[in-house]
């Protein structure tokens, strides 16, 4: 795959405490907990080494010390800088990094997976001259949908259909003067409203593997997804 060394620094987002996930993450943050053995952050930095990316921002929180222990351990051929962001929103978690981020970035979820292609996320950031590009997956439904007619017939049953409707999944590409924009703004959610509202904000549609773990029953789902992370 083609290298992005040259351009690209990523910025791991790993300091939330992953209430939902509990008890697995009272004492563990969220892209620690185990995959078929191996971090959720492992998995991660697999895939950035792919693109030959090795220089990474961490923004730590909960339990930042394990976040320290793991890299003192692990994938120590990556140049690491972890910033202890505390308790905070994720826009205030990027600007405590910002002394670490001298040109464009990307910015990730440390417990979301997605085969991106990163090459073409960059090459599309930069061929429709963005400034802040995030990346889209559709919507898979978890129910079956029921199709009526004017008469209110059933016609079709749709088992968990793919939706027309795109989901945040992260994998952001953004222009560095994007950091200098968030200075007015203490919550993400908001930032990438306003910067949808101004359209600074380009969408990178990505349909392939999407694996997330918020909550018990999607870590289930991960344990017997995680090959098809693995295999791209």
């Amino acid at each position: 795959m083609e290298s992005m060394k040259s351009n690209a620094t990523v910025l791991i987002l790993c300091g939330g405490k992953g209430e939902r996930l509990r008890p697995l993450t009272e004492f563990t943050p969220k892209p620690l907990v185990h995959l078929k053995g191996r971090p959720i952050l492992s998995y991660l930095l697999d895939h950035l080494k792919k693109f030959q990316i090795d220089n990474i921002v961490v923004a730590a929180g909960f339990q930042s010390e394990k976040i320290h222990k793991f890299f003192a351990e692990n994938h120590r051929d990556v140049t690491v800088t972890i910033v202890d962001s505390g308790d905070t929103d994720i826009i205030e978690r990027i600007k405590a990094c910002s002394s670490h981020l001298k040109g464009d970035f990307m910015l990730m979820y440390g417990d979301t997976l997605a085969d991106v292609n990163l090459s073409k996320l960059r090459d599309f950031h930069f061929s429709h001259r963005s400034k802040a590009t995030i990346t889209l997956w559709p919507l898979k439904s978890q129910f079956g949908l029921a199709e009526l007619d004017a008469e209110g017939y059933v016609t079709n049953f749709r088992e968990k259909p793919t939706l027309d409707q795109w989901i945040n999944i992260g994998n952001f590409y953004f222009n560095h003067e994007v950091i200098g924009w968030m200075k007015d703004f203490t919550r993400f959610a908001a930032f990438l409203e306003h910067l949808g509202k101004e359209r600074k904000l380009k969408g990178f549609k990505h349909d392939g593997v999407h694996i997330t773990v918020n909550t018990l029953r999607e870590l289930e789902e991960a344990e017997e997804n995680i090959h098809e992370f693995e295999l791209k």
